[in-house]
């Protein structure tokens, strides 16, 4: 994989106050969307679809150093095909950011439910 030094775009649990967001310790944030579609799988963690009208609410993070990518690549299962890093287009206001994200082909064959309003929690309401 490409080791771009790129920042990353997290939606799901990697965001702060969630259950992985320590492995993104000591890295700035700031809150930034992407265009795409967020899914919640059964498993319990989100997926998203990139493209068309609709927003994902996330956080762009600071770029990691590149071993700290390969550790993600791992958590995401990048190896097994459940997701894979690509580089998005990250909205920051008005300025739009190249960013590092791991995105799904199709949460919805997985049995994903799309969440209307573009955010992610594990607070929200079991399916």
């Amino acid at each position: 994989m490409s080791e771009r030094v790129l920042p990353i775009f997290v939606y799901g649990t990697l965001k702060s106050g969630e259950s992985h967001s320590g492995m993104l310790r000591g890295l700035g944030r700031q809150e930034a969307r992407v265009r795409g579609r967020i899914y919640h799988l059964p498993a319990g963690y989100p997926a998203i679809r990139l493209g068309g009208p609709d927003d994902v609410i996330g956080e762009l993070v600071d770029p990691p150093d590149p071993r700290l990518l390969t550790l993600l690549d791992g958590y995401e299962g990048v190896s097994e095909g459940l997701y894979q890093r690509v580089v998005v287009q990250c909205i920051l206001g008005l300025t739009t950011v190249p960013a590092w994200a791991w995105v799904m082909d199709d949460p919805v064959a997985r049995g994903g439910r799309h969440l209307p309003g573009g955010v992610w929690t594990s607070q929200r309401r079991r399916w």
